[in-house]
C-alpha cells in the first residue's frame, strides 16, 4: 500500500519502511500505515476511505487510469465531483473537488 499511495500520489515516505507501521507526508498531514494484529471481518473493507483533494477531477481521474487504476464515473453533489477507486490491496479511496 504504502508503493501505491506514495508513487500514485505523491507522497513522501517519512523515516523508514517497517511493515508494522510507516507514515507518509501528504502536505499538512501525516498518514500512517499500521497492521492489525487480527482481522476485521474478512474483507478488505475495513470501513476506511482516504480521500484525495484535487481542483480537476476529470483531470485526475483521467491521470490514474492512465496508470491501470478502475476508477468509478464521476458523481456530483451541489458543487462538488467525486470518484472513487481501490488501491491494489483492494481500499477504496476517493478523489474530490470538496474544499479546494
Amino acid at each position: 500500500m504504502v508503493d501505491f499511495y506514495t508513487s500514485t500520489f505523491g507522497l513522501s515516505m517519512i523515516g523508514e519502511f517497517d511493515e508494522g507501521w510507516t507514515e507518509v507526508s501528504a502536505g499538512a498531514c501525516t498518514i500512517a500505515f499500521h497492521k492489525l494484529g487480527f482481522d476485521v471481518d474478512g474483507s478488505s473493507d475495513d470501513g476506511v476511505k482516504l480521500v484525495f483533494g484535487t481542483h480537476d477531477v476529470a483531470g485526475e481521474r483521467a491521470r490514474l487510469e492512465s496508470l491501470g487504476i478502475e476508477m468509478t464515473e464521476i458523481y456530483k453533489y451541489g458543487d462538488i465531483e467525486f470518484c472513487d477507486g481501490d488501491d491494489p490491496d483492494g481500499h477504496r479511496f476517493q478523489i474530490s473537488s470538496r474544499r479546494i
